[in-house]
């Protein structure tokens, strides 16, 4: 390596030491010539087809870190961020979705923006992106809102700007959010020592207070030895917070009844005897326990049944990135260390108790063969064509909430959305996971349930996997419209409904070969049971490899009967507001 380097290079290469190995975007003129450099970083372009489709697939490449963690040998390689670089104004911009949800359910991204030069930067000049007022400033002051760091690199001392950096990234991975980094076209090539990449970037977090830790472990340790009818929560921020490992531990050795909430599917082993199913309503037992334990809780109204499945707090002990919250009183510890404690306490003097709360889930009877295909037999019969390191992505809608009364074998990571729920997400995010599997040899396939809204929104992201010849399975629940919303509000009416597109053809319009040995492609339409058995006993559907879509037409009006109530309650709600 030369004695000096572009600060651009410098920049990418630091990704690649956080073995992100895939920069997502568009390209734009203030971001062209950074680009030149990832060759020497090591770090490879992935080309969007918008904005947002980057920032969700940055999104989806960082997420896919939860079940590299479950394979991941010594020598083998985690994502610790996911990347996306786009232009000024009008790029950052169509981005600005897709960061916002990173960092509402912490997902650690970053965000390069490519801006005018210094000298345009001072300048009173009217240049094309911005606004035509003078205030060049005014995106990043947006960016601000949405990210725990923002880099700018827009300072006259190159030194300066590799610290700013620098210590934007280490916040990145320290606090699972996302970072802004502004990098004007003139600082591309300020040249930089490469002896600068040997310094280490300091990423752990600060040990907890040792005395402060063992006296909360004492109590935690005091509350689960008294429960009589203890519940243990998963949620879904125990993934970007890397709780699964010592969540799934506790729950063996205690043997707690164990759950999650919509976001938190898959966080634990479905196949340990005291998992009881998901929390999709508050039952007698969640409603009557003495002890809570929440692990990475996102206490959202759509995430908790309109918060009428929270705890309550009292008896609640909730685990996060850095607090450990016992009843109202907060501790300022790290979640993750305190748990790896409280477990070696538990490993030393704790007797396994049986906790069972009785509850038995019976399997739908599979419908006939010509019969249509309903939610709920769907969902029950995908649980037993799922496998061991899949990767699950539930799109916002009656994927969401069907997806989650599967039963899933382990490990099977599920991505869905906790909180920010936007449509379109899951699968630009498929696209990166995906990408971030074959960058670091993850096993497992990548399966998107897709709504047919959702699909609209962001549907050219079809293409940018199959220019990558990406390996994703789609099962598109095909119901006319949007049926969540339909049950909320407007069961008949125009707005929920979406036109009708020939799906099928999605994969050959955006430029898929036909017959193709070295990535294969299929479509398929299913429309009864039978035809959707057929598909799902075919190798080729199976087999992960590729680009598989399978349209699954549904009613408009059919949703999972468990969430029926609970959606009939939210749109009373909606409707008094």
């Amino acid at each position: 390596m030369s004695c000096s380097i572009p600060l651009a290079q410098y920049l990418f290469s630091r990704l690649r030491q956080l073995n992100c190995h895939s920069l997502h975007g568009v390209p734009g003129d203030f971001t062209l010539r950074a680009l030149d450099t990832l060759p020497e970083s090591g770090v490879r372009w992935i080309g969007n087809s918008s904005e947002l489709c980057a920032g969700y697939a940055a999104d989806g490449y960082a997420r896919a870190a939860a079940l590299a963690r479950t394979t991941a040998s010594p020598q083998s390689a985690v994502p610790r961020v996911g990347a996306l670089f786009t232009t000024y104004g009008v790029g950052e911009l169509s981005a600005i979705n897709a960061v916002a949800g990173s960092y509402a359910e912490s997902v650690p991204v970053v965000h390069f923006v490519g801006t005018p030069s210094r000298r345009q930067w001072r300048s009173t000049a009217c240049i094309h992106h911005t606004l035509g007022d003078g205030r060049m400033h005014v995106y990043a002051e947006m960016a601000k809102q949405i990210t725990c760091a923002q880099a700018d690199l827009s300072c006259d001392d190159v030194g300066e700007a590799v610290e700013r950096y620098d210590r934007a990234l280490e916040e990145c991975v320290k606090q699972s959010k996302p970072i802004y980094v502004n990098l004007p076209s003139d600082m591309i090539s300020q040249r930089v020592p490469s002896s600068l990449l040997s310094r280490p970037l300091h990423l752990q977090p600060a040990p907890n207070d040792k005395t402060e830790e063992d006296a909360v472990v004492a109590t935690i340790l005091s509350r689960i030895h008294s429960a009589q009818m203890p519940l243990a929560i998963a949620d879904g921020l125990g993934y970007q917070w890397d709780l699964a490992e010592e969540v799934n531990e506790l729950i063996r050795l205690t043997d707690i009844p164990a759950t999650c909430f919509s976001a938190g599917k898959g966080l634990v082993d479905e196949s340990l005897p005291s998992w009881i199913g998901p929390l999709g309503a508050p039952t007698e037992y969640s409603k009557s326990t003495d002890l809570a334990l929440l692990f990475g809780p996102l206490l959202s109204d759509t995430n908790t049944a309109g918060w009428s499945a929270v705890p309550d707090p009292d008896v609640s002990i909730s685990f996060g990135l850095d607090y450990v919250c016992i009843g109202p009183t907060t501790h300022h510890l790290r979640g993750k260390p305190t748990l790896q404690k409280l477990i070696l306490r538990l490993q030393e003097g704790l007797a396994k108790r049986t906790h069972r709360e009785g509850i038995k889930r019976s399997d739908h009877v599979a419908p006939g063969s010509s019969s249509s295909i309903g939610q709920d037999a769907f969902w029950s019969r995908m649980s037993s064509w799922l496998k061991p390191y899949d990767t699950v992505l539930l799109a916002n809608g009656t994927p969401l909430i069907g997806g989650r009364d599967m039963r899933l074998p382990s490990p099977v990571q599920v991505i869905a959305s906790g909180i920010w729920c936007s449509i379109g997400h899951m699968l630009p995010a498929a696209q990166g996971v995906a990408a971030a599997k074959r960058d670091h040899g993850t096993p497992g396939r990548t399966v998107l349930f897709e709504g047919d809204g959702s699909f609209q929104v962001t549907c050219q992201s079809i293409s940018d996997i199959i220019r990558d010849k990406l390996d994703v399975t789609i099962f598109m629940a095909n119901n006319a419209g949007y049926t969540y919303e339909r049950l909320l509000h407007g069961l008949d009416a125009a707005y929920n409904d979406v036109p009708a597109w020939r799906y099928m053809d999605a994969a050959r319009f955006f430029g898929a070969k036909e017959n193709s040995e070295t990535y294969p492609v299929l479509s398929r339409k299913v429309q009864t049971w039978g035809e959707l058995e057929e598909v799902l006993a075919d190798e080729r559907v199976g087999d992960g490899r590729g680009l598989k879509m399978i349209d699954v037409v549904m009613g408009p009006e059919d949703v999972p009967e468990a969430s029926r109530a609970g959606l009939k309650t939210a749109g009373d709600a909606l409707r008094a507001m």
